[in-house]
């Protein structure tokens, strides 16, 4: 193929020998489906961790629902999570139900410890299960999973969001059909 001295091929020009120039209104298969390919696959990373976390947030929602009787309970210690980069610390709760007694560990860490050892907390149990408990007025968990739901739902929703707006600014212009 021919080309001038710009270096722009001579199949580049048009009828009056002007080059021509794309001005973004590629509609080739990869220039209209590049941005909804590219924000596809940064939507599916999202995606796949929102399936566990929607888990999650239902099954503390629940246990938060089922753990409806009330006991007295104590932090017997704090345990160092030093394989994290914070240093937080996990308590350790002991409660009575029926003259057994439970000792649980958190299931969620804090940096500074949000209990004290030998602090005094109500908790919440299930009757069903005495194993399965929560600590009156601490919704950590909840909030915690809450959060990284919406956070995971933004970064599937914008993607895509933008994919769609792309693809409409691309589409020409519709002429309108008239019907006589």
């Amino acid at each position: 193929m021919a080309s001038d001295t710009d270096g722009i091929p001579e199949s580049s020009y048009d009828t009056d020998h002007q080059p021509v120039r794309n001005n973004g209104n590629d509609r080739s298969v990869w220039g209209r489906w590049s941005w909804a390919l590219f924000c596809g696959l940064f939507s599916i990373v999202p995606v796949l961790l929102l399936i566990p976390s929607v888990g999650a947030l239902i099954s503390e929602i629940t246990l938060q629902r089922e753990c409806t009787e009330i006991t007295d309970g104590t932090v017997t210690q704090l345990i160092f999570n030093d394989d994290d980069s914070s240093g937080s610390w996990t308590p350790v709760f002991r409660y009575g139900v029926s003259g057994r007694i439970y000792e649980q560990r958190s299931s969620v860490a804090s940096a500074p410890p949000r209990y004290e050892v030998g602090e005094a907390v109500t908790i919440r149990y299930d009757p069903d299960d005495p194993n399965r408990y929560v600590v009156k007025g601490d919704y950590s968990a909840l909030i915690l999973h809450g959060v990284i739901t919406i956070m995971l739902l933004g970064f599937t929703a914008v993607p895509v969001t933008i994919a769609v707006v792309v693809r409409k600014r691309r589409r020409p212009a519709e002429e309108p059909s008239y019907v006589m």
